[in-house]
């Protein structure tokens, strides 16, 4: 018999705050296109721009979810409950219930948005997708980059919050090419710290369920593959709007190939860096192996005694 898949502990807590961080990002981008944005002609850019945010937190939450869903589903059910079919159809089922809870008032709440169905259906598709991954064997490497991703969130909050402030620090003044080169190594910079918090969340939450070390490698690696796989569902399901921005004008073109190669780099860091912090902090963990004590020297044979010799 095939052994159990471990459960992730701590996923219901994970689950909150992933929640709580994919409410945070609808509530921001509702703020940005406004009461009316079928009136406000910047409304398209501002979706444009809010919308790898929402897509990329609802495929967090959904592999939060479908963690959560499983280990319920193994303490009713401890022997169907770790059948690869039902984890699978479980974790699955609840990250697209959670997305469909997302993606349906989206839809309603902006009918005029171009390319609104599409849209709704990535947001509904990225937590699917991330139930769909909850559902592997080793949950609690999964677990570990829900903890890294969420770390990763708060950065960029923070980055968010001081941006101006920030960019003042790295030199961006008055002229454009002052600040597109502060703007410039405020991404890497946060890119960096989001990569740093990211591994030593993931190393944080695996110290405590002792895994083999090649988990604490995919842990920190996995919140920038999330992002790439988030990059991914945004491009795919926001073409048409994508398109509708860049024909509308080409400044705002321009802005949004800046802002979607910012994203694509940043992941990337985030994944290296988180790779790399993890095992760093491993390896600053492990003792060296000490030598073994010399063995006992053996003891010589018995042999005639000296004194029967000499005489």
């Amino acid at each position: 018999m095939s052994e159990r898949p471990a459960g992730a502990p701590g996923a219901g807590t994970l689950t909150v705050l992933a929640v709580a961080w994919l409410l945070a990002m609808l509530g921001s981008a509702r703020r940005a296109l406004g009461d009316a944005p079928e009136t406000d002609p910047l409304a398209v850019v501002r979706a444009a721009l809010e919308l790898p945010q929402v897509v990329s937190a609802s495929l967090v939450a959904g592999v939060a979810v479908g963690l959560a869903t499983g280990n319920l589903l193994a303490r009713l059910a401890p022997i169907a409950g770790t059948g690869a079919g039902v984890r699978f159809g479980t974790g699955t089922g609840a990250g697209l219930l959670a997305g469909l809870a997302v993606a349906v008032p989206i839809r309603l709440a902006y009918p005029g948005l171009p390319s609104v169905l599409a849209v709704s259906a990535a947001v509904a598709g990225a937590a699917g997708l991330g139930g769909l991954l909850s559902a592997v064997r080793h949950r609690r490497v999964l677990a570990a980059a829900v903890a890294g991703a969420l770390g990763g969130f708060a950065v960029g909050l923070a980055e968010r919050a001081f941006e101006g402030d920030l960019r003042h620090l790295l030199g961006g003044g008055e002229s454009a090419r002052s600040v597109l080169t502060a703007t410039g190594w405020l991404v890497l910079t946060g890119s960096l710290l989001a990569g740093v918090v990211a591994g030593a969340a993931g190393y944080a939450y695996l110290r405590r369920t002792g895994p083999r070390w090649p988990a604490y490698l995919v842990a920190g690696a996995a919140p920038g593959l999330l992002a790439l796989l988030a990059e991914v569902i945004t491009r795919l399901g926001g073409a048409r709007l994508f398109q509708a921005v860049g024909a509308a004008s080409a400044d705002d073109r321009a802005v949004l190939s800046f802002v979607e190669a910012a994203r694509l780099n940043r992941a990337l860091i985030v994944l290296f860096a988180g790779a790399l912090v993890a095992v760093f902090l491993l390896g600053r963990t492990l003792r060296p192996a000490t030598a073994d004590p010399d063995p006992d020297p053996e003891p010589e044979p018995a042999g005639p005694d000296r004194s029967q010799a000499s005489s």
